[in-house]
């Protein structure tokens, strides 16, 4: 498929502003809902311009014509504190986790060179999977030996521990001759998930109602609740995990020919792949940890934009991840408006998808020589 850079760059532009469009529609919608009166009384109080208690304007809000003053100023207090501390971080960690399951999903399904690849058949997931549980059943254990500041993010630093682990056990595992196999790389992935898979299901099976409830929420997915210091690490981290994505951009096109041929271009194919599998481990885990399992993002998203412009990674990376961030977005506030997790939200947008790429791809589905 040739690739039109006019396109890309329509195709870019147009995921830029839906994003802006959606991201501001998730601000105004949710469990409740603002009227764009309401959001203007909001920022009006954040800045400061009902110091003066009769400085109200003539916006009531719903059910408040009977407030006074005093009332109307706490009522405004309430909204603020749900726009700027739960929902203004709810949306900013929807954005980052999409950026980092799109823009992973594109560069593992670079390194593999299969579309059907998605980043938790290299075990990062699985491996989160087994951290997190182990800090809901054995937390009270944890709290005796750390500091009473890293109890809010043990099951996020087990979670990102955990992912780590069983990806370097798979890097490991797929070294042959001191070189990566990535053959080798996606069937020690497929062990790891299974042994994992295994850990996870003799954990649950000793647990309390309490702790199985918990995980089962966990592995859902959520992206409610998040606190600033929560969006500061997962700012930090995925930002800087996906500006080295951008620098790899061309050398992932030149890795496509194949790793002779790449070879014989030039590249390091060996440091390309450490790279690849080291930025998305630390945007997948940092994701997973945070906000649970979020299945299909980093399948579906790449394939999408590799259907629309092209296999070129200088604009599929950008696309993919804003195309995530999008679909992240939309899933979340429909998961809020039905009142479910958002993990289930998207797995019901991506299984059919998968199902319909399976079928589609199955004739061309082999090993990479």
């Amino acid at each position: 498929m040739i690739q039109s850079k006019s396109k890309s760059g329509l195709v870019l532009t147009i995921l830029v502003a839906t994003l802006i469009f959606i991201a501001v529609a998730n601000l105004f919608f949710s469990y409740q809902d603002f009227s764009l009166l309401q959001m203007i009384e909001i920022l009006r109080y954040k800045i400061g311009a009902y110091e003066n208690l009769n400085n109200f304007s003539s916006i009531d809000f719903e059910a408040a014509n009977a407030f006074d003053a005093e009332d109307k100023l706490y009522h405004l207090d309430s909204l603020s504190h749900i726009l700027f501390n739960l929902r203004v971080p709810s949306i900013i960690m929807c954005i980052l986790v999409g950026l980092g399951l799109g823009s992973s999903g594109a560069i593992l399904q670079g390194l593999f060179r299969n579309p059907l690849v998605d980043p938790g058949f290299i075990g990062i997931s699985s491996g989160a999977g087994v951290g997190a549980i182990i800090g809901i059943m054995f937390g009270h254990f944890f709290d005796l030996y750390f500091p009473e500041y890293f109890g809010p993010f043990l099951i996020s630093l087990l979670a990102v521990t955990g992912g780590f682990i069983t990806t370097i056990i798979v890097y490991k595992m797929s070294k042959v001759y001191n070189k990566t196999n990535i053959m080798v790389m996606l069937l020690s992935g497929i062990a790891i998930n299974a042994l994992a898979g295994s850990i996870i299901g003799f954990l649950i099976s000793v647990s309390s109602d309490e702790q199985m409830r918990m995980f089962t929420f966990w592995g859902m997915g959520n992206l409610e609740s998040k606190n600033w210091t929560q969006v500061f690490i997962s700012c930090v981290l995925i930002l800087c995990s996906f500006f080295m994505v951008l620098k790899i951009k061309k050398q992932l096109d030149i890795f496509m020919l194949g790793d002779a041929e790449a070879y014989q271009l030039g590249l390091n194919v060996e440091s390309l792949k450490k790279k690849i599998i080291v930025v998305a481990s630390v945007m997948v885990g940092i994701s997973v940890a945070f906000c649970g399992m979020i299945g299909f993002i980093g399948l579906v998203t790449p394939h999408l934009i590799r259907l629309l412009i092209g296999p070129k990674h200088n604009y599929l990376i950008p696309c993919s991840a804003l195309l995530g961030a999008i679909l992240i977005l939309i899933s979340e506030l429909i998961a809020k408006k039905i009142n479910i997790p958002i993990g289930v939200i998207t797995s019901a947008i991506g299984a059919p998808f998968f199902i319909w790429l399976i079928f589609s791809q199955k004739g061309r589905i082999g090993y990479s020589e």
